[in-house]
């Protein structure tokens, strides 16, 4: 085994093994830190959802609580008068829907008999008791009920309170709804996501009798929800099928649709009684992410294979100019010595380094040692 093979090939080997590790940990690291931030994405965009949805109920009811506030409105109700009743609340409900997006208000007499639609007057007298709960529990329990409820006409976001006449004396409900379509495109709009609503498919066909029927086409179920409502229906059939649907909990994936990464957030939805009726997905593009991550793999793989091509450099030259070299010359020099030369002319050595400075020296005191003894014997 030769020194000028095996040492170069062992620190080359470690220099090697070094460089790889570091850059796979490094690597590690960096897939690391974007799968947090990923995370903390999904987590921003659960959280910008649901302060939609609360903040949607808590508009509702707090419009609610004002129109049913106005004296008018309460003696028009107490009274049964429908005329007088909706001749209050047509202009407060066109404000409403103008500046918040409003869009439904109904008054109800107890259990759930639709009294008057301030958004659809001429419909009225229909019993909702089968499929309003919420209505039919707050004229019950006499108390406020806000979330999501199916109604005849689709999907909203409610906030029913009781009423009462000058006395004290229950006279029915009043509640106010929005619609869920423009609430996910304002969230579309403002950040950017891409969002879609899918109901529980048996629920919402027994109860949202005036919907049009193409929204139960085959195009639209996903396993037992149909999509209720989306902002990018082409985008959302490709990201979200029927294996991903099946949720009881939060959950959240990475889906590529037509070479763009997505990240997809899966929730239940859940009514106010809190049964789940449906499944909400968010999606948003991850490319940026993406794409800094593999940037980042790249230049770490660079910059790893140009450390280890500068560092076998460096053992070359350290390796074979700072030592082969010297004790090459050196060993020339002590073989002469030992087959009873003088060696050939003075060494050279003043570039080397100090050991190998010493060990020159002590091959010219031997070369003088030999060529004294040369001297004397002569």
């Amino acid at each position: 085994m030769k020194f000028r093979y095996s040492a170069p090939a062992v620190m080359i080997a470690a220099v090697i093994v070094v460089v790889a590790t570091i850059s796979v940990v490094s690597n590690a690291i960096s897939h690391r830190m974007v799968a947090s931030f990923e995370t903390g994405q999904f987590a921003l965009m659960s959280s910008m959802l649901q302060s939609k949805f609360r903040g949607a109920e808590g508009k509702a009811i707090a419009t609610a609580e004002t129109i049913a506030a106005m004296p008018a409105v309460r003696k028009a109700f107490s009274d049964k008068n429908r005329a007088e009743l909706l001749a209050a609340t047509q202009e407060p409900f066109r404000v409403q829907h103008e500046k918040y997006g409003i869009s439904q208000a109904q008054f109800h007499i107890a259990p759930a008999e639709s009294f008057l639609r301030v958004h659809r007057p001429e419909s009225f007298g229909d019993d909702q008791s089968k499929f309003r709960q919420m209505v039919v529990e707050v004229n019950r329990e006499k108390s406020i009920r806000k979330g999501i409820e199916i109604t005849t006409s689709g999907v909203g976001i409610f906030g029913t309170m009781p009423m009462s006449d000058a006395s004290g004396g229950a006279v029915g409900s009043f509640e106010v709804g929005m619609e869920i379509g423009p609430l996910l495109d304002e969230l579309k709009k403002a950040y950017g996501f891409e969002l879609a609503l899918f109901i529980d498919e048996k629920t919402l066909r027994e109860t949202a009798k005036s919907m049009k029927a193409d929204i139960f086409s085959d195009q639209n179920r996903v396993g037992p929800y149909v999509k209720f409502y989306s902002t990018h229906p082409e985008l959302l059939r490709s990201l979200v099928t029927d294996a991903d649907i099946g949720i009881t909990e939060d959950s959240h994936y990475m889906r590529d649709s037509g070479g763009v990464p997505h990240g997809v957030l899966l929730q239940p939805v859940y009514n106010y009684a809190k049964k789940q009726i449906g499944v909400v997905a968010v999606a948003a593009n991850f490319s940026q992410t993406r794409s800094a991550d593999g940037q980042a793999v790249a230049w770490q793989t660079l910059l790893g294979v140009l450390s280890a091509v500068l560092l076998i450099g460096v053992i070359l030259v350290v390796v074979r100019g700072m030592l082969l070299r010297p004790l090459e010359v050196l060993s020339t020099h002590t073989s002469a010595l030992a087959d009873g030369e003088t060696g050939p002319e003075a060494l050279r050595s003043e570039e080397w380094c100090d050991e190998m400075q010493a060990l020159a020296n002590h091959c010219a005191r031997l070369a003088k040692r030999a060529e004294s003894s040369k001297g004397d014997a002569a």
